[in-house]
């Protein structure tokens, strides 16, 4: 599954692709692109198959009943609805646009690089250990300035990037959107990753 959205502030791309060419992937992805802010979640259910997709699909849910709840409380709302399912490690954006902030807040192993155009640099926001798995957890949100041609890319396991200061070239950047950059590495799992531009 691929999705692309735009607008004057960001263009963004998504995938989303299952083990073994399998029917369902346990990991999922939502976005939701307005005039005002982007917000994205990136979940990966633990192990893979139909239960893994059950796991992840609560996250989703939850953003979808109310797009614009804090990430923190994403998360919280949704790890009290894991007790008895699999878990899932997740990762939540919001990007505002008047504000050039970017929020983030997550669990586990989903990586986020956030490419600084006018320094060079890549910014790796703090990640917290563990899965949503019903056990009381405390979730915080980290906020980040961002200026216009910064890059941001999230992904879970089941790619690497190799050499990520490759993709502060903007043309390598483009290749990644598409998956199609030697720098992207896809492992034998459920594999997923929201890219996008800012403008």
């Amino acid at each position: 599954m691929n999705t692309i959205g735009r607008n004057d502030f960001l263009h963004y791309t998504t995938m989303v692709s299952a083990k073994n060419n399998a029917l369902v992937s346990g990991d999922r992805l939502k976005a939701i692109l307005s005039d005002v802010d982007f917000t994205a979640v990136l979940v990966d259910g633990l192990g893979s198959g139909a239960g893994a997709n059950a796991s992840a699909s609560i996250v989703i849910e939850e953003l979808e009943k109310s797009p614009a709840i804090k990430l923190d409380s994403l998360l919280e709302k949704s790890n009290e609805r894991m007790i008895g399912m699999r878990g899932a490690v997740a990762a939540a954006i919001r990007i505002k646009f008047k504000r050039k902030i970017i929020e983030f807040s997550s669990i586990g192993n989903i990586s986020c690089y956030i490419f600084r155009q006018h320094s060079k640099k890549i910014i790796y926001p703090r990640q917290m250990m563990g899965y949503l798995s019903g056990s009381p957890k405390k979730f915080t949100v980290q906020a980040l300035e961002y200026q216009s041609g910064d890059f941001f890319f999230l992904h879970s396991d089941g790619l690497e990037i190799n050499e990520a200061k490759h993709l502060l070239n903007e043309e390598e950047f483009i290749r990644a959107q598409s998956a199609r950059s030697n720098y992207i590495i896809f492992h034998n799992d459920d594999a997923s990753f929201i890219a996008g531009r800012l403008f």
